[in-house]
């Protein structure tokens, strides 16, 4: 279990959306930065940082399709990093959301996981 706590917005930086998916999105964010907030830049996460997160925060994602083999999280991180620079930024990070929410939308309509999509 994390102890991080949720980092907190400066009071003008709130995120100004209160519906459900804004909601969503402002957790994301959080989540990101309670992982990134480690080192002086706010908005990249190291080898380290990236595993650790989805470790804690996306352990069914990790469960299924041979993603709980040793060399995934770095296989995910290399294709991830686009600019390879060893850093993965919140926009490079969509990328994996992607993957995770896509894995939770099959979950949630009792899908195969680890087939390719239809469409």
């Amino acid at each position: 279990m994390s102890t991080r706590t949720t980092v907190p917005q400066p009071k003008d930086k709130q995120f100004p959306g209160n519906s459900s998916l804004e909601k969503a999105l402002e957790t994301i964010v959080n989540v990101y930065h309670q992982y990134s907030i480690r080192r002086a830049h706010l908005d990249l996460l190291n080898f380290n940082e990236f595993q650790t997160l989805l470790k804690e925060q996306a352990p069914n994602f990790l469960s299924v399709c041979g993603r709980n083999r040793p060399d995934y999280l770095k296989m995910l991180f290399e294709e991830t990093d686009m600019n390879k620079d060893k850093e993965v930024s919140f926009k490079e990070f969509t990328i994996v959301l992607a993957k995770v929410t896509d894995d939770a939308h099959r979950i949630i309509h009792q899908e195969d996981r680890c087939k390719p999509d239809s469409n």
